[in-house]
C-alpha cells in the first residue's frame, strides 16, 4: 500500500438554526405596527365621534335657541293681541250705553229717559262677606278700567260697627254710564241687615252716607222716596272658594232671606268667587259653582271664577282684566234685564189701572199657560216643568212678560223648535 494513509471524509457541519427567530421579530415588529395603526385609526374615529356629537349639540342649542326664540315671538305676539283684546273690551264698556246689552228696540214703548240721561247709569252693587275678595274685585275693575297698578278700594272695612258705608266706584271715568256700589260692613247675615239692604237696593242710602243698622226700615219700591235711576240695577255677590260657610252648604241658609228679596223683584244677582287659585284639586271647581249658585240663587252661567290682583301685583295681567270685564259685561246685562220688567211691571200696572174690563188672557200665569197648552197639544207635563222653571228664575211670570221678553229668552229655552212655535202662537193670540 503506498506508504500513506488515507483522509477520512469531512463530517458535515450541523449549524443549529432557531427556525421562530427572525419570524417572531417580524411577527412582533408588524404586530405593533398594526396596533400603532389600529391606535391611530381609534384616536381618528374618536376624533371624528366627538366632533360629530359637538356638530350635534350644537345643532341641538341652535334649533333650542331657535324654538325659544320663536316660543318668545308666539308668547310676546300672544301677549300683543291678549292686550289688543283687552283694551277692545275696555273700550266697549267705555262707550257702553244704557240699551247696549239687549239693543233698544228690546224697550219700545216702555220710558226709560231717566236711565239714559242718567250720569251713573246702572248701578252694580257689590255685596260679600269679610274676607271673600270684594274689596280686591273692586280693584281689580278699577285697574281694568282706568289702566293704573292699583285701586283706591281700601281692603279693610271702614265706618263703625254696627253701620254701613255705602261708597260708588268708577263713577269718576268720564262718560262711564255704570258704576259699582260697595258696601262696607255690610253682609253679618242679621235681620237688621237685611232691613238696611233694602234701602241701599232702593236708593235711600247714596253714596258716601251711613246707616245705623240698629235703625234700619225695611222699605219697597212703594216707598222709595228716590228716582229709580238711585237703585240698584243689579247685583254683583262675592264670595271666596276657601270660605267654610260656602263649602259646607251655610250660605245656601245665610241667603235664603236676600234671594227672596231679590228673586220676586227681577233683580238676578251675579256670583264671583275668588281665591280660585288656593283650590288645589280642580275637580272641586264644578262642585263650588254649584254650591256657590245655590247660595246666591244666581244660575251657573252668572257664576264667574276670577284671581284678583293682590297688591303686590303691579304688572298688567290681560287674563284677570278680561275676566273682570266679563263679569262687568254680565252685570250690565242682568240690569237692563231687570230695568226692563221693573218698567213692564209698571206700564202694566198703569194700564190695569186703566183698564175698565177684567183679567186679559196676557195677565195669564205662566203655569196656567203651560198647562193650556199640555192640555191641548197632549204633552206630558213632565216636559214643560223646566221650562217653567227656567221662566220663574228670569222672573218672567205672566203670559205677557213672556212675550215681551220672548226675543231674549226663545233661544235660551230647553224645548224643541216644535214647542217654541207653540208657545209663540199661545202668546201672539
Amino acid at each position: 500500500m503506498g506508504g500513506g494513509s488515507s483522509t477520512p471524509p469531512p463530517q458535515p457541519r450541523i449549524v443549529y438554526v432557531d427556525k421562530y427567530k427572525d419570524i417572531t421579530a417580524d411577527k412582533v415588529r408588524e404586530a405593533r405596527e398594526r396596533r400603532a395603526r389600529e391606535l391611530r385609526e381609534q384616536a381618528e374615529r374618536e376624533r371624528r365621534e366627538i366632533q360629530e356629537a359637538e356638530r350635534r349639540d350644537e345643532e341641538r342649542r341652535r334649533q333650542q335657541q331657535q324654538r325659544e326664540k320663536q316660543e318668545k315671538q308666539r308668547e310676546a305676539e300672544r301677549l300683543r293681541k291678549l292686550q289688543q283684546t283687552a283694551l277692545g273690551e275696555r273700550e266697549k264698556l267705555l262707550k257702553y250705553c244704557f240699551g247696549d246689552k239687549h239693543g233698544l228696540r228690546s224697550f219700545d214703548s216702555l220710558n226709560i229717559r231717566d236711565m239714559q240721561q242718567s250720569d251713573r247709569g246702572i248701578r252694580i252693587g257689590m255685596f260679600g262677606p269679610s274676607g271673600s275678595g270684594k274689596s280686591s274685585f273692586i280693584n281689580t275693575c278699577e285697574r281694568a278700567m282706568k289702566l293704573t297698578d292699583k285701586g283706591s278700594c281700601e281692603t279693610q272695612t271702614s265706618g263703625a260697627e254696627g253701620t254701613i258705608l255705602v261708597q260708588e266706584y268708577l263713577d269718576d271715568i268720564e262718560g262711564c254710564k255704570f258704576c259699582l256700589v260697595d258696601t262696607r260692613g255690610f253682609f253679618t247675615f242679621s235681620v237688621s241687615e237685611f232691613l238696611a239692604m233694602t234701602n241701599i237696593v232702593y236708593g235711600r242710602i247714596l253714596p258716601g252716607e251711613m246707616i245705623n243698622l240698629k235703625g234700619a226700615k225695611k222699605v219697597d219700591k212703594e216707598d222709595s222716596w228716590d228716582t229709580f235711576s238711585n237703585w240698584l240695577h243689579a247685583v254683583v255677590i262675592v264670595l271666596s272658594a276657601r270660605d267654610p260657610n260656602l263649602l259646607n252648604g251655610n250660605h245656601t241658609t245665610n241667603l235664603n232671606t236676600i234671594r227672596a228679596f231679590m228673586k220676586p223683584r227681577g233683580i238676578a244677582p251675579v256670583c264671583v268667587v275668588t281665591h280660585v287659585d288656593e283650590v288645589r284639586d280642580k275637580s272641586q271647581l264644578d262642585q263650588i259653582k254649584t254650591k256657590a249658585s245655590a247660595a246666591t240663587g244666581s244660575p251657573e252661567s252668572h257664576v264667574f271664577f276670577i284671581e284678583n290682583y293682590h297688591p303686590e301685583h303691579n304688572e298688567r295681567d290681560c287674563n284677570i282684566e278680561l275676566r273682570a270685564m266679563e263679569i262687568l259685561n254680565s252685570a250690565l246685562t242682568v240690569g237692563e234685564r231687570y230695568v226692563k220688567i221693573h218698567k213692564q211691571q209698571q206700564q202694566y200696572e198703569k194700564e190695569e189701572k186703566q183698564a175698565a174690563s177684567g183679567q186679559s188672557k196676557e195677565e195669564e200665569s205662566i203655569d196656567s199657560l203651560f198647562q193650556r197648552l199640555c192640555d191641548t197639544k197632549h204633552i206630558p207635563h213632565a216636559k214643560v216643568e223646566p221650562v217653567i222653571a227656567l221662566l220663574k228664575e228670569e222672573d218672567v211670570t205672566t203670559a205677557r212678560l213672556l212675550r215681551d221678553n220672548w226675543g231674549d229668552l226663545e233661544d235660551e229655552l230647553p224645548i224643541s223648535s216644535r214647542m217654541k212655535t207653540y208657545i209663540k202662537e199661545a202668546i201672539s193670540e
